[in-house]
């Protein structure tokens, strides 16, 4: 389960100033890597410093007004809010790159492995970009705006093979109970679908309970995608969750 990280969480300092100018609605989301060699932190506590040290180096020594990406994810399966959606970045390294692309950097280096848990991050922040951020479905690299290395030939396979792409991720079965309110539905499912959610941008707790809570959040999805509205998470409801 992919675990999102606030600014607040891990510790951000204020920026310095903001623009909204950016749309991504005409282009998507940008990979990108730290470095050449082997920078991954295989324990997770010192992921939370690694985004740190990439801030300072930003404002510091950069002396742009914040961290430059939109995202950064780890090989633990956790989404690091940087920019965050609707703010304009820094990263691409062009100015129609940052106006039309969000930034989601990995963690790691040329040199590392890309593993499972780092792709399906790369996924979920992708769909949260799309869903909550309004991104287009374009993904390229860093290296499709600007002469670079970035995001390194291992993580630039990835984005060829369209593998960070979430409706490329795994779909779990349906579930073959509908998810509805009342009475509550209390199901794994549920937490399954409420996860997914979370995933698109909607503000839902994941508690396995599907409640009133979960009932707005689905009616309100199924009108922003064109579906039957009645606040049940049947096939074409579920179905649309991964599309």
């Amino acid at each position: 389960m992919t675990t999102f990280v606030s600014r607040s969480e891990w510790g951000a300092r204020a920026r310095r100033n903001v623009s909204y100018n950016i749309t991504p609605q005409h282009g998507g989301v940008t990979v990108h890597y730290v470095d050449t060699g082997n920078v991954a932190r295989q324990n997770h506590e010192e992921c939370v410093g690694q985004v740190r040290s990439i801030q300072d180096y930003h404002m510091d020594g950069k002396e742009w007004s914040d961290i430059a990406y939109t995202y950064l994810v780890c090989i633990h399966d956790h989404i690091f809010e940087g920019r965050g959606t609707g703010v304009r970045t820094a990263a691409n390294g062009t100015s129609s790159g940052n106006q039309n692309w969000y930034a989601v950097c990995g963690l790691v280096g040329g040199a590392d492995p890309v593993s499972d848990q780092l792709v399906t991050a790369y996924q979920a922040a992708i769909a949260r970009l799309r869903g909550a951020g309004g991104a287009a479905e374009g993904i390229n690299g860093h290296r499709d705006h600007l002469a670079t290395s970035c995001p390194g030939d291992r993580l630039y396979g990835f984005v060829q093979d369209d593998s960070l792409d979430p409706r490329n991720a795994a779909v779990p079965p349906w579930p073959g109970v509908y998810l509805s309110y009342p009475p509550i539905t209390r199901h794994r499912s549920v937490a399954t679908w409420q996860r997914r959610m979370r995933e698109l941008g909607w503000s839902l707790t994941v508690d396995g309970a599907y409640g009133p809570s979960s009932k707005s959040a689905c009616t309100a999805f199924q009108r922003d995608r064109g579906l039957g509205v009645d606040g049940i998470v049947g096939q074409n409801t579920w179905d649309a969750c991964w599309a």
